[in-house]
């Protein structure tokens, strides 16, 4: 009688157990759910801002870059000649819509590959178009030696250092 007893209570744990696995799995997805849900309005908002206007017929990346000079939505993808273009939007309806061939400048991997050149970081954060006062521009987070964060920003069609901010 004992022994059924706490082979009950055993498998009660242990769906117990896996409920409350269950619970914490649920919870992390509705969190990062939840957290993307901004980002993703904003790229509805840039892609209304360019619906016929913009050839863009299919859409690959999207960056959000908050600059000195303001927000920029910047989606990538193929226009109807299949041919890979770039589109900043500003978040300001008064800016201007920038379209670019992703071929008239250099690539992501060229730009992390200038920055570990020129600067040898310890870790890369993140890299991410952006514009700033009308220059297209990559711009490269990362960690340096002693873990500081420093942003570097090269011209997206130059290659060429744009502007450092180090040592934050």
């Amino acid at each position: 009688m004992l022994r059924k007893r706490n082979q009950k209570s055993y498998w009660k744990w242990i769906w117990i157990g896996v409920a409350a696995f269950v619970a914490v799995i649920a919870g992390v997805f509705i969190f990062f759910y939840s957290a993307q849900k901004p980002v993703r309005a904003d790229e509805e908002t840039a892609l209304a801002r360019i619906d016929g206007k913009v050839d863009l017929k299919q859409q690959d990346g999207f960056y959000l870059y908050n600059g000195a000079n303001g927000v920029y939505y910047v989606l990538t993808g193929k226009n109807s000649k299949s041919k890979n273009i770039i589109v900043w939007v500003p978040k300001s309806k008064k800016g201007t819509v920038v379209v670019k061939y992703a071929s008239d400048g250099i690539s992501k991997n060229e730009a992390i590959a200038k920055v570990k050149q020129e600067k040898n970081p310890k870790k890369i954060l993140n890299v991410t178009l952006g514009m700033d006062k009308g220059v297209p521009i990559w711009e490269v987070s990362y960690l340096d030696s002693s873990n500081s964060l420093n942003y570097y920003d090269l011209d997206f069609e130059t290659g060429e250092w744009y502007r450092a901010i180090e040592n934050l």
